[in-house]
């Protein structure tokens, strides 16, 4: 599940809701629910009290930290329709290969339906928790809380599609027949219902959750300002970032890519996750077994919780390098190069500096050469990599994947300051981050609103670069004619939407 299984009884206790919920019917595939299995509960008779309506909840999470999102196909998806990612070499599987090169991948692009897949797992799953709650007496204050983080995570399931895709099906109950299929949604009426969602859930949600990882109230400001950014709205996007404002901290830069490591049973690092910069993070979890989910589903009380982020950004496998471009965005002295970026002849295993460590080497590294300032090297991303700990070979980690941290936060908000006219105070939140702990780089000063979004631009590479973010950055610039009035286009040619999955259309009548 999504909550560290240390922190929630090893992996929330979703047995008997994987019932309704694993086989629950994902929009792309036709699997009816079995409601006649007499030697399991059903959705009529299960989901009577908070505990049994959470568990459903928890299937929601397992799903957002599923391979076929977070835990493997999401970070991909964005990285390859982004700026910051190059092919470390000829390993690099075709389908992710064709999202990074291709203007529009294939209809059946194995990796994009698998986003496609999830989110509508998610969809679904969140409407089934969502329907079943006005039936829950016992715990009324559980039961909104268990709500609210239902429309969170419904809310962030609908932004990946609508962000990625446009108009999608909008489903809002859940579906009960192999048949229910719906056709689809202008993409207006879609960030409707997310709004509608993100800010029903900011009322139920509690500024701190009683376990870690679920989401918080802060968290439904923060996604509601960034879609609200997406959609154009920068006033109300501003509005809800604020929110935010001032109630959490800027920590140490690489206190937001650690966790928890394991080499067998010895634990050799612990990280810094669920720190105060965290607005929202998706756990993992190193069992030091070296082992990943290849089911994709996240199900169970004993499924691995592990992630292959670092595995597959990594010197072996190698599928993934920082792009040129993300390595020339950073000023000379800026020591986020150094955090972001490792390349040949930086030291690893160091044991977070307590060790003398190894020397990174052309010879040891698989992956293809970049290029910064003139100066060819092979380089990986630092960020959520394990390097530092480990070089096994093989090794699936338990790194949090923080979706959204608070320097993101107020990056955003100067981006809306910038929109709405004040470039002055588009510079205090940079400046906020520029001055952010063990960085210290000089302010900036701005006057008018394009030099305000050539600055966020740039901040926004060097501070959230590699994180997942800059592809829906490219899709709203390039919308508002940023490319080219302030800067070249970074993927001249991309297609903005994905199509629509040969899986779904094959399968939906009401889709062609």
């Amino acid at each position: 599940m999504f909550i560290k299984p240390d922190i929630m009884n090893r992996n929330i206790k979703i047995g008997a809701s994987v019932i309704i919920i694993a086989t629950a019917i994902v929009v792309a595939c036709n699997k009816k629910l079995n409601v006649l299995d007499k030697n399991n509960p059903t959705t009529e008779s299960y989901f009577k009290t908070a505990t049994e309506l959470q568990n459903g909840l928890n299937s929601i999470y397992s799903t957002l930290r599923s391979g076929n999102l977070v835990g493997r196909e999401w970070f991909f998806t964005h990285d390859m329709r982004g700026s910051e990612t190059a092919s470390g070499g000829a390993q690099l599987e075709a389908p992710r290969a064709e999202l990074l090169k291709q203007p529009s991948p294939s209809p059946s692009n194995a990796v994009m339906t698998s986003v496609w897949t999830g989110c509508y797992q998610m969809i679904n799953r969140a409407n089934l928790v969502i329907s079943k709650a006005p039936d829950v007496t016992d715990d009324i204050a559980s039961r909104d809380i268990t709500v609210g983080e239902a429309k969170f995570l419904r809310a962030w399931a609908y932004f990946e599609l609508v962000s990625q895709w446009g108009d999608v099906p909008l489903y809002t109950d859940p579906v009960s027949s192999a048949t229910g299929y719906k056709a689809k949604s202008p993409a207006a009426d879609i960030y409707t219902e997310i709004i509608s969602d993100l800010t029903d859930a900011a009322s139920k949600l509690p500024d701190v959750q009683s376990q870690q990882g679920r989401a918080t109230k802060g968290a439904a400001n923060a996604l509601l300002g960034r879609v609200q950014m997406q959609n154009g709205d920068y006033a109300a996007a501003k509005t809800a970032l604020l929110q935010d404002y001032g109630k959490y901290t800027l920590v140490p830069f690489l206190n937001n890519f650690d966790g928890d490591v394991k080499l067998g049973t010895q634990e050799i690092a612990t990280g810094h996750e669920f720190n105060s910069e965290s607005v929202f993070e998706v756990a993992f979890v190193d069992k030091g077994d070296d082992n990943f989910n290849w089911g994709y589903t996240g199900e169970g009380a004993t499924a691995d919780a592990s992630i292959m982020r670092s595995q597959e950004y990594g010197i072996v496998w190698g599928n993934v390098v920082p792009s040129d471009q993300l390595l020339n965005e950073f000023e000379p002295n800026d020591p986020r190069y150094k955090y972001t970026i490792y390349e040949s002849g930086d030291k690893i295993l160091t044991m977070d500096g307590t060790q003398p460590g190894v020397a990174l080497t052309e010879d040891g590294m698989n992956v293809a050469p970049s290029k910064r300032n003139g100066v060819t090297k092979k380089r990986v991303f630092r960020k959520y990599s394990v390097l530092d700990w480990t070089d096994d070979g093989f090794h699936p980690d338990g790194l949090n994947m923080r979706l959204i941290r608070y320097a993101d936060v107020l990056l955003m908000l100067a981006e809306c300051e910038a929109e709405v006219g004040t470039p002055a105070q588009a510079a205090k939140y940079i400046n906020e981050v520029r001055s952010r702990p063990g960085v210290n780089m000089p302010p900036v000063t701005l006057a008018s609103k394009n030099d305000a979004i050539a600055a966020v631009m740039h901040e926004r590479g060097v501070e959230l670069g590699g994180e997942e973010v800059n592809n829906i950055d490219i899709l709203r610039w390039r919308k508002k004619g940023y490319y080219p009035s302030i800067r070249p286009d970074p993927k001249p040619g991309q297609v903005d939407f994905f199509p629509i999955p040969a899986s779904e259309t094959s399968a939906n009548p009401l889709i062609k």
